[in-house]
This record gives structure tokens, sequence and C-alpha cells, in this order.
């Protein structure tokens, strides 16, 4: 006899046959129970499953370990009943045949007629049925009535059906199908397994959807499913969305799992103001097991038509990403501001740069090596047409974002026990409007060396680059957005020059339960060779300066149990110093090294290329140089002080809550700065930061930097993240800065107070929808930075983001003031249908960029 469970999927598979839409048969608890009734009304028992025939189990009958590989967006999965038969773990081809049924016998022909409760097994295949006839000499069996054929991960079932029994193949007429580990499953009139595995479908569906809650479905004259090949084709076939067709395509591929294969993908669609419709159809193309490439044609509404092509390729030891994007002959965008500029006499080059021009983009991104190798690549080389790319254009298919800047580097490094050398090209493509190009390393070569001998440790770094920039460069800008004659020509010279910098650093790494101990001493030493183009004759062109430096950074830790609010705690308080003590290096000849400084470029006339000032915190206390970069030796001797306590939670470690506040007291009042000597600084900024962590789920932080000689608060910062198990987000952040008068550059406007308010959310509404917004503001200017909304559907089956966006259109940044910017406006829409493609990924983008979290919790939901 066969078991109850198998009993329930009988009837129910012989309900789903008979087409009969008001009557439903079943059997119910241990006996047979035929039953008639209404689909349309409500099944009064609370655990009817009507799809347990497809072996469907609701969340609530999964085991704990089902549950916790199941998306919390579905409600259950396709799960096969164990086999406990003789010979159920081996294959088909080398297992015997075995027949049970309630009657059989023996034709004159060698053929058996099975009736009854028909069961045959043949290794892991299982075959039920009504009746059925087995052909020893053809093979063949013969089977009708309620059809059941289970193999690994496959279930299907149907009125009749023959299968080979030496081939594998089978064909079956009226079939139901599931397909367990790819959560597939749908209908056909005939599917035929052939001797491959593979299933074809006639006049069939196929859809990833839970049953009863087809969203979406492919229905088509003919469907082949792969499993081997992770892939699908389907002929004569419509996407149905509801039941309703939205697409024919006479032919078309699709992945089945997570496999990836060459074919269409879903197009991306957007919609805003200053580029109207924007449509790519990306065409993935999978060359082979280890290299891709993507194309994508695009068509932007107001700039016309280009590409875009990404190329993928991972070898034994390199992994490379080249990426292109080109748009001929632009239109020059919907932009009514422009427009206006342009009408009132200002020149149409300097408004509108690109109009006409071709816009292209290349991108290559290569890591070579492997591990344990002594030699290592890496190129990360980005350039574009224009500074208005990305703020134009971005890309449609394309991972590539900037913001200010494009890094164009190539290095090649060899790399020993205790030594690294390595060779640098590096430039950068400025993406500000009217900027003039940073200094290039044309090369840089670095060689350093590490040793370690217990807790004593010696640090070797050696630098040598040559720093290039065209002798001369000129810009054109309009000075005066209200005057059409203030169209001006701005020329610089630049200074190139060589630097050598070598940092030899030798101390005792000592840590104990209770504190640490690191006292080291230091030798720097910093030199230049500057081309002499434009200095005056007799100029110091070799520059250089030299220091020894002592260094001590020491701290206790003391603790005690405490108790907070009925909480057990441990509290603890630590002390930290930090004293430098060096020996004067003398950098007088490193400022203003020509007498020309009206047209000579600020940074190159006082030999700065890659340095700046830290921007000053807690964290910066206990550091042994204020500057990032090398054109630099900080020698001013000082003493920092820090003190921070925590309230710990023993069992988990966590930082309840930790607060800390510290200052630098210096031994003089001049201190070396990047483009002079800084006076009357005896000490620094007062720094404190307050950090909480009160349960898992949320982080609390702020900072704050207070110059207690003028009682003002130059810089402070207040965030809030909140990040649940249940996807629930909230992030809320302040930002303020006041100009930092010690230390300023002629380049960079510095009037302006920044401060800025930040809030973000993404909110759960149901276990399926869900509410996403944020938005910036500026305090300064008493305006909007950036709106956004939007909700979110996400289904076992399919996801869907509606978003609208209102944001600074800076594509007139650096021509107008940034009082004048207009906005842009758009809605964009984007849809997965899951387990066979999507169209429009700016949403995601948009969400990321906008949310903190957002991205951990894209991860944390598949």
């Amino acid at each position: 006899m066969l078991e109850i469970s198998r009993w329930r999927r009988l009837a129910l598979a012989i309900a789903k046959n008979s087409q009969a839409r008001s009557v439903a048969l079943g059997l119910l608890a241990a006996q047979p129970l035929w039953a008639q009734a209404n689909q349309s009304e409500p099944n009064p028992d609370p655990n009817y499953n009507p799809y347990l025939y497809l072996d469907w189990l609701p969340r609530a009958e999964l085991t704990p370990e089902e549950q916790a590989k199941l998306p919390a967006v579905c409600s259950g999965a396709f799960v096969a009943p164990a086999r406990n038969y003789r010979g159920s773990d081996l294959p088909p081809e080398e297992a015997p045949l075995r027949a049970t049924a309630e009657k059989s016998q023996w034709l004159e022909d060698g053929s058996a007629e099975l009736s009854g409760n028909v069961h045959i097994t043949q290794g892991y295949r299982q075959l039920f049925a009504d009746q059925a006839k087995l052909d020893r000499q053809e093979n063949i069996a013969s089977l009708n009535g309620a059809i059941e054929l289970r193999e690994p991960s496959l279930l299907i079932r149907g009125s009749s059906a023959e299968i080979h029994t030496t081939s594998e193949a089978a064909s079956i007429e009226d079939a139901t199908y599931v397909v367990h580990d790819a959560f597939i499953h749908g209908e056909a009139e005939l599917v035929a397994r052939q001797t491959s595995g593979e299933l074809t479908l006639t006049e069939g569906t196929y859809t990833r959807c839970e049953p009863g809650r087809e969203f979406w479905q492919l229905s088509g004259a003919e469907i082949n499913i792969d499993e081997v090949e992770s892939q699908g084709t389907a002929r004569d076939v419509r996407l149905e969305i509801l039941d309703v067709p939205i697409l024919y395509m006479p032919y078309f591929r699709f992945p089945v799992g997570d496999a990836r294969m060459s074919g269409f993908l879903f197009p991306t669609l957007s919609n805003s103001d200053k580029n109207g419709w924007d449509l790519a159809i990306p065409y993935y193309w999978n060359i082979a097991p280890q290299m891709d490439a993507t194309i994508s044609p695009r068509y932007i509404q107001y700039r016309g038509a280009g590409l875009e092509a990404e190329f993928r390729h991972l070898a034994e030891m390199f992994s490379t990403e080249v990426r292109l994007a080109n748009l001929p002959d632009d239109d020059g965008g919907n932009n009514d501001l422009a427009q206006e500029l342009i009408d009132e006499g200002f020149p149409e080059d300097l408004v509108l740069p690109n109009k006409g021009e071709d816009r292209w983009l290349i991108s290559v991104d290569q890591q070579g090596g492997y591990g344990g190798s002594i030699w290592r690549t890496d190129i990360d080389y980005t350039k574009v047409s224009d500074p208005d790319y990305f703020r134009d254009l971005s890309t449609a298919n394309l991972d590539v974002n900037a913001e200010t800047r494009l890094v164009q580097k190539v290095q090649g490094a060899l790399r020993s026990e205790h030594w690294k050398a390595t060779l640098r090209t590096q430039d950068y493509q400025v993406l500000e409007k009217d900027a003039f190009d940073v200094f290039a390393q044309y090369p840089r070569f670095d060689i350093d060396g590490d040793y370690r001998w217990d807790d004593w440790l010696l640090t070797l770094q050696n630098e040598l680059t040559s720093w290039n920039h065209s002798d001369t460069q000129t810009i054109r800008y309009i000075e005066d957005t209200d005057d059409p004659d203030s169209v001006t020509e701005e020329t610089r010279n630049f200074i190139s020059a060589d630097r050598l910098r070598l940092d030899y650093e030798f101390y005792w790494d000592k840590e104990w339960l209770w504190g640490y101990f690191k006292p080291g001493i230091a030798g720097r030493y910093l030199a230049y060779s500057v081309s002499d183009h434009f200095l005056p004759e007799g100029a110091n062109d070799t520059p250089d300066a030299a220091a020894a430096q002592f260094t001590l950074d020491t701290g206790l830790y003391f603790e005690r149990d405490s108790h907070l609010f009925e909480r057990e705690l441990v509290q603890t308080l630590e002390p930290r110093l930090f004293t430098l003590i060096s020996s004067n290096a003398d950098q007088s000849d490193f400022f203003d090294i020509s007498d020309d400084a009206d047209n000579i470029d600020s940074k190159s006339n006082n030999l700065l290329y890659d340095t700046s000032l830290y921007t000053f915190s807690y964290d910066q206390l206990f550091r042994d140089s204020r500057f990032t970069g090398n054109d630099r030796i900080d020698d001013a001797d000082r003493l920092a002080l820090g003190l921070t306590t925590r309230f710990i939670e023993p069992i988990s470690g966590r930082d309840l809550f930790s607060a800390s506040i510290g200052q630098i007291y210096y031994s003089s009042d001049r201190q070396i700065g990047r483009t002079a000597y800084i006076e009357d600084t005896p000490r620094s900024e007062l720094a404190a930061r307050i950090e909480s962590r009160p349960f898992q789920s949320l982080r609390l932080g702020t900072e704050l930097v207070y110059e207690d000689s003028e009682h003002n608060i130059n810089r402070g910062n207040f965030s809030l993240r909140y990040f649940d198990d249940e996807f629930r987000i909230f992030n809320l952040s302040y930002y303020y800065e006041r100009p930092d008068s010690t230390d300023e550059d002629e380049d960079e406007d510095e009037d302006e107070t920044v401060s800025q308010l930040n809030a973000s959310t993404a909110l759960p509404l149901t276990t399926h929808t869900s509410f996403m917004a944020s938005a910036s503001y500026d305090l300064t200017l008493n305006r909007e930075l950036e709106y956004l909304a939007g909700i979110e559907y996400d289904d076992c089956c399919y996801r869907t983001r509606l978003v609208w966006r209102r944001t600074l259109d800076n594509d007139l940044a650096g021509v107008v003031s940034a009082e004048d910017l207009e906005y842009d406006e758009g809605i964009y829409l984007e849809v997965e249908l899951k387990g066979l493609a999507g169209f429009g990924s700016t949403v995601t983008e948009m969400l990321t960029q906008g949310i903190a979290n957002f991205d951990q919790r894209e991860e944390l939901k598949q």
C-alpha cells in the first residue's frame, strides 16, 4: 500500500488533471473521502494545501533549515518527499526494474499488464499510475491514469505516458511539472524528457512564481528546459503578466537557475527632464566559461543614439574588465537655463560645450598575480571625453562611477619576505568644469622594507617620483552670469619636479592586557630636483630637508564592573599619550620658489604635489604627521593627550557607549604648514567623539572639533543608523564645518560654511511592500539638494520599484552660481522578473547612493 502522503498527492493530481473546475477530489485524514466543493468558496480547513500535488509546502510546514534558506518574501517551497525504498540511491542504469500493483498478468507476447496503484522503481526513478503495460521486447512502459514520474528535483504528472526504460526517454500527456531546485513549474499538452535529461514542453507554460500566484509566465508552442546547461529556449513564445500577453518572441533564450547564457536582457528605461526617454537594450554574450561581454545599444531622446559595451575575462593569473561607451554627435539635451544664457549672448561653446561633440568613455580594470606569487599588477584606468560626461549621460549598463576625479593608474609590484618594489604611472582626469589639470606621476618608484623581531619593528620606505605637467595651461570660463561680456581666459604656469622621500623607522611595539608602550625613532629626508623653466636666476633648484625624530605612543586600560538600567556592564577608562620630538627640518626653501607668484600655480610654486592637511578629528591626535602625502616633514614637537571611556556588554563584547576627548599641545607657536609657517598655535582644537550602540540594530555617533581660543565649533557631525532583522532602515545625519583659516589655499573657495542635513529610510509596510525615501538639504543656502521617494513590491516571483527624484542639475556647475542651479525631476521604474530578467537598473543605483545600508539590505534579502 502507498503511504498517506502519496495518496494525498495522487488524489490532488487526479483532481488537477480532470479539469473539472467545480469539483475537487481529495483524501482527508487516513481514509478516502471523496467530496464535492465549489472552488470559489473558501475551504473550511485552515491546513488545506491546494498545491500539495506540486510538492508545494507552505513556510509553516518547512523544517527550520528549509525556512532559513528561503527568502523572506517567499511563502513556501517545492519539497520532494523522501525516497525510502530499496535501491533509491542508485542511478537507473545500475538498478533493477521493480514493480508492484494490486493486479498483474502476463500476456502471450511477453509483456505484463499492471493495474491498481501501480508503483514502478528503477534506482532513483519512480513511476506511479493506475494502469501500466510493460513491453520487455521494446523496453517500453505505457502508463494510463494518474501518472507520476519522479526523479531527484523533478516531478511530472499527467494522464498518460510512454517511457523507454533503457534510454530514459519519456513522454507524458496533459502534464504538470515541477523542477524543485530551480523553483520552476508549469503545464503542457505534452512533456518529453530526452535521454540527456532535457525537458521539451509542447504548448506549455514556464514560470518561477509560487503556485496560484503566477504574476508572469512564458507560454509557447515549444519550450525546452536544459538543467545540465542551465538554460532554456522557447519558440513562438509569449511573455504573459497576470495572464495578459505583453510580448511575443519567435525565439527566446532564458537562464535556468543562476547560470549565465547568451541572449538579450530586458531593456533599461528611464525618463528625465534633461534627457527625455533613455532606452538601452543589452545583449549578453557568454563567450566562454571565463569570458563574457555585454553590448548595449542606447537611445537618449534629447541626445541621440550610442553604444555601450563591457568585456570581462578571468584567467589563472589575470582578472580583466574593459568598459567602453560612445555617443556620437551629442544633440545637447534639454536645458532651459542653458538656452536662456545662450539667448542672452553667452557663447554656446561655454554654456553647452559638448553639443555636437562625440562623447565617449573607456575604462580598464585589471588585477594580475595569484596567491603566493612574488609579483602583482594593477591597472585602474578610466577616461572620458569631457568633464560633464557622468553628469549628462551617466551609464545605462556599465558599472562606472566618479565624483570629481578619474584615476588613470598602471602599476606593477615585486614582493619578497621583507621587501616590496612598486613601479607606477598615475594621472587624474579632473571632472570639474574650468579647473586646471593636476600633476601626473610619470613614474613613481617605491622600495619598502619591513622587518620584525618579536616586538621590535624596522620599516624602510624609499620613494622617487617624477611630477609632470604641461608648462602652461589656459582655460576659458564665464566669470559673471549676469554679464555676457565676462568671458575670461586664465593662464597658469606649472613647475614640474622630481621628489625623493626617505622614511626609516625603528620602534618597540609592546602590548599587555593592561596597556601598551610603543617608543620609536625615525629618520626622514625630503629632496627635490626642480625644473628651472620658471625659476629666477640663482634660485635653489635642489632644495632638501631632513629630520631625526622620537615618538612615544602609550596608553593604559582600567576597567571595573558596573550596572546601568539593571544591566551588568564593564566600564573602562583609557588614558592615552602621544609625543613627538623632532629636530628642526628647515623647509623654507619649499615656499615661493618662483618670483612670479601671480602667474605660477600656487601649489607647485610651494612644491605641493600630493599633500594636504588631514581633516582634524580625534583620530588625528595620535598621528606622527598632520599631512597626507610626502611634500612636507612634520617637525612640530608636540604632546597629545586623550581619554576614552567605554561601557561594554560582557557577553557580546559590544560597546554600548564610548566617549573620547583629547587635544594636542605644541612646544612652539610656529609650525610648518602647506604654503607657509603657521604662527600662534600653541595647541590644537579640542576633539571629542561619542559613539553608542545600545542594541544590535542601532548605531549613534557624533564628533565635535572645538576651537577653545576663539570659542567656536569648527566642525561637527551627528549620525544615526538603524537597520534591523526586519529590513527596516532609518538614517539621520547632520554635518557642519566652518572655513579653516589656519592654512588657507588661494585656489579653494573657503568663504562658505557647510551645513547639511540628510535623512533616509526604507520601511516595510507589509511582508512584500516597502516605502523608501531620502532627503538632503543645504542649510547654508536654504535649499534642497535631493529629494527621493518610492515604493517597492518584492515577491518571490518578481520585484518592482517606482521612484520619484528631484535633484540639482549640475550641468551648468561652474557656469552659473550655485544658487542659480535648477532642478531635474524624473520618475523611474524598475521591474525584475525573478528567474527570467529585469529592466531598469537606475533605481537600485539611486537607492544605494541615497540610503545608507541599502546595499546590505539587498544582500540579506536574497
